[in-house]
């Protein structure tokens, strides 16, 4: 089978339906075609990111503001994807640079021939409704979450964040507990309406997130649940702008 049929056939059996896998092939063939036109007119400083969720990736944009304001010639293009994904991209040298998270397990194999560096590190916490009795708690122990539907976000399909949530709640046996929402939003109203639970990392959750609707519990355990955003790339030959932005990250 020819590698673009096969293609095609995946995303047929992603998305359910020959429309919504027409309208996201063209859209990624769109995009793509920009991306080259940009590169193409662009000066030599290329910067080529990419992130794995809406709560991260507010760090990537006060980093990259600042030296757009030093340098507005720069080109910027950005990747969403999954941890998985973008760790893949910057080993191939698609991406200069990714951020992934360390929580559970490493945010990269040692294997993988990537350098990882911790640009910020919290505490996980989980989202619960007002209306869950539960809210009205301090903190929330293992018993706690242990039957209850638990919900986290990635815009693609990721067993590295399922595995890395197992990994920090090892009483959790059945893996189809932890459920992936493909949006924040969606993720947030299930929260707010009391039909799930949500993991939250604490100190990336956007303002428009908090409100009367949903309390950000800590967990009783704080040792076990904390986490890092890693910057992920190849530490060879780095560009001055790779470094540059490696130093407004950690800023």
């Amino acid at each position: 089978m020819e590698i673009e049929r096969l293609k095609t056939f995946l995303s047929v059996a992603q998305y359910g339906s020959f429309q919504k896998a027409a309208q996201d092939i063209v859209n990624s063939y769109t995009n793509t075609v920009a991306e080259i036109q940009q590169v193409k007119q662009s000066s030599p400083e290329v910067l080529r990111v990419g992130y794995f969720s809406a709560f991260e990736q507010q760090l990537l944009q006060n980093a990259i503001f600042k030296m757009l304001q030093d340098n507005p010639r720069m080109q910027v293009i950005i990747k969403e994807g999954s941890n998985e994904h973008l760790t893949r991209m910057v080993k191939n040298g698609d991406l200069d640079l990714a951020l992934s998270i360390n929580y559970g397990q490493p945010s990269v194999k040692s294997t993988a021939q990537l350098q990882t560096k911790a640009i910020f590190s919290e505490t996980m916490v989980m989202g619960v409704s007002t209306l869950n009795p539960l809210s009205k708690q301090t903190a929330l122990a293992s018993a706690d979450i242990k039957d209850v539907p638990i919900l986290y976000y990635s815009s693609e399909s990721s067993t590295f964040l399922l595995e890395s949530f197992l990994a920090s709640f090892p009483f959790i046996q059945d893996y189809e507990q932890i459920r992936r929402v493909a949006s924040v939003e969606q993720m947030n109203i299930l929260v707010a309406l009391n039909k799930a639970f949500a993991f939250y990392p604490e100190g990336l959750i956007p303002s428009t997130l908090k409100n009367d609707h949903i309390r950000f519990l800590p967990f009783a355990d704080k040792s076990t649940q904390s986490y890092t955003i890693d910057a992920v790339y190849k530490n060879v030959h780095l560009s001055h702008t790779l470094k540059r932005l490696l130093t407004e990250l950690c800023n």
